[in-house]
């Protein structure tokens, strides 16, 4: 230990000596102040460049120049230079450690005296590891104090995970670029092994589960927390992996260095040892619940609508080792095109449910959207019926022919526009034992579509924009689409709709004309309203609201209001409508509650 310290001590007063320290500390004293300034100055340079070119002299440039923000700062603090030319200076300075040592014959001449060899790896890694504290350090505390003087009042979330994070990835690349000084005994040869790791980490960490455990995923991690695309408990296993790989680097970099007391048969077993420790995250992650399940349930997969021109490739998931016949759930989309676990980004609520009912003895099926399977074949002027409906009903068929389900509890689970259509595709042909409104709407989706606008519009920055669209709605809204829902048959069939992926007026007064409160009106089966309060597609003060006045006075209906939650039923980091689209790429489930109030639902006496 004695050794350690007297070890470490050279080399921090070699780094002195070398100006490696003066060096490191002036270049990440730059960044923090750069940082802040940039993202203060840059619109101010931005503009003035674009009023110098001639050709955009007159124009407005105030809706293209954003107000910077604390969060642009620090942006540019992880992203743009401590997060990218930091991590640069940080491996090309300490590409060296032992090479140059070893070139003057000092290292050699110690290590023939009886100075230990994981001694030296130990000290040296140990003085770049405080070297690069202390740089990030003064880079961290500068871009801190300039931040808060330019942007007072402004707080950033998740700040101090952020910095924790590139602070992690500093140290991975300290610990990989020792195990490659001692593969080499020059100093481009280790800059090159170590660019060549980096460059093969980085192409493995576009395949999502790989990403997930990447400890290059540590550099980007800043970013996509502050702007709120990721949560601190996706951080979470990549640090740990991340401290698996430093530890294992760090090892092999003995095992290596120490050539006299360890041979390749040790390092291959100590390479083991650091995967099977880093798949024990993946393991402790990934598996259980896939273990868990294997042994809940049955998974097979179905065809809804075999034999016709519209087959469609779907899931049928049931209890196992289950005697009597039972209970089923058939879910039905919201709008767009949607796989069987109506994917948005990473999040699969169908799969979360179908998974979850299927555990706790309630059959599930889900189904590709046809508008997905079929897209380039369907008729001309669709309707709902070619679009939802049918599947839909077909799907039911199937359930109640199966032995194993109990023909007379098939229910039926619609999402958002599915929930809108879902009075309709019981009556149609369903015949459900009972309905679940999930995240739902009794309103024309015109109108729906029309109050969305009017909330994205609310929240536009832009004072000329926002008057511009404000005015297009209140006065040529309705008139636009009086113009669709007003045409003759023949004309409706055939006039398609701007900017609705190629509906016709046909589709859209089709639902007109079968309002959900015509349907609703005619069925006596259980409801069950589901509704996430922080839902800012369909709204608890009005959607919420209705269904509770269509459905007042029943006495088999039951509405459930979630606290927290988003139209995804998963956890809100509430987000305006403008921004929603970020809020759903943040991986999460459908809530656990939320899960186990539909179980219990389905196998009550309503």
């Amino acid at each position: 230990m004695r050794n350690y310290f007297i070890f470490l001590k050279k080399e921090l007063f070699e780094a002195a000596k070398t100006y490696k320290l003066l060096i490191m500390g002036a270049v990440f004293l730059l960044f923090g102040m750069a940082s802040p300034l940039t993202a203060r100055f840059m619109p101010e340079i931005i503009r003035w460049a674009m009023e110098s070119e001639p050709s955009m002299a007159g124009m407005d440039l105030s809706g293209l120049i954003t107000q910077p923000v604390a969060l642009d700062s620090w942006a540019q603090f992880f992203g743009g230079y401590t997060g990218q030319m930091g991590l640069v200076v940080l491996v090309i300075v300490f590409s060296g450690m032992l090479s140059s040592e070893l070139s003057k014959g000092t290292l050699t001449i110690m290590l023939s005296k009886g100075l230990s060899r994981s001694t030296v790896i130990f000290s040296k890694l140990t003085g770049a590891l405080l070297i690069w504290t202390a740089s990030y350090a003064i880079a961290f505390l500068t871009a801190w104090g300039y931040t808060t003087f330019m942007f007072p009042g402004e707080s950033v979330p998740n700040l101090f995970l952020a910095m924790f994070c590139l602070w992690g990835a500093g140290v991975f690349l300290l610990a990989l670029i020792t195990l490659m000084a001692t593969k080499t005994n020059k100093g481009s040869a280790c800059l090159l092994l170590t660019g060549a790791v980096v460059i093969m980490l980085a192409i493995i960490n576009v395949i999502p589960k790989v990403s997930k455990y990447n400890p290059l995923s540590l550099i980007s991690s800043p970013a996509q927390l502050l702007y709120g695309t990721t949560t601190p408990r996706h951080v979470y296993p990549v640090l740990v992996v991340a401290g698996i790989a430093i530890a294992a680097f760090t090892m092999l970099a003995v095992i290596f260095f120490n050539k006299r007391k360890a041979g390749k048969k040790t390092a291959l077993l100590a390479c083991a040892a650091a995967l099977c420790f880093a798949l024990t995250i993946f393991i402790y992650e990934e598996i259980p619940q896939q273990i868990k399940l294997g042994r809940l349930i049955i998974s097979e997969r179905i065809i809804v609508g075999e034999g016709t021109e519209w087959e469609l490739h779907g899931l049928l998931t049931l209890p196992k080792n289950v005697q009597d016949r039972v209970p089923a759930l058939v879910l039905v989309h919201g709008s767009g095109s949607h796989d069987m676990d109506e994917t948005i980004f990473e999040n699969k609520p169908f799969r979360d449910i179908a998974e979850y009912l299927s555990s706790n003895g309630i059959a599930v099926i889900r189904y590709n959207m046809r508008t997905l399977t079929h897209w380039n074949n369907m008729p001309e002027y669709f309707t709902v019926w070619e679009e939802k409906i049918e599947d839909a009903i077909l799907a039911a068929e199937m359930l109640k022919s199966d032995p194993r389900i109990d023909e007379n509890r098939v229910y039926m689970l619609g999402h958002s526009y599915g929930g809108v259509l879902a009075p309709r595709i019981h009556v149609m042909g369903g015949n459900f034992a009972g309905i679940i409104l999930f995240a739902s709407s009794p309103r024309f989706l015109i109108d729906i579509s029309k109050a969305q606008n009017y909330a994205a519009i609310e929240v536009m920055e832009d004072d000329s924009e926002k008057e511009a669209a404000l005015a297009f709605m209140d006065e040529q809204w309705d008139d636009h689409w009086n113009s669709f829902l007003y045409l003759p048959d023949d004309e409706a069939k055939t006039t398609l709709v701007p900017g609705w992926g190629g509906a016709t007026a046909w589709y859209f007064k089709d639902l007109y004309l079968n309002p959900p409160e015509m349907f609703i009106k005619n069925i006596t089966v259980p409801f069950l309203v589901m509704q996430p309060d922080d839902d800012v597609q369909v709204l608890t003060g009005i959607d919420f609201a209705m269904y509770k006045e269509l459905l007042a006075g029943r006495t088999n209906v039951t509405f459930k209001l979630y606290e927290g939650l988003n139209h995804l039923f998963m956890p809100s980091t509430g987000r305006d409508i403008s921004q929603i689209f970020e809020e759903y790429r943040i991986k999460a489930n459908v809530d656990p509650q939320v899960l186990m109030d539909i179980a219990e639902w389905i196998k009550s006496d309503k």
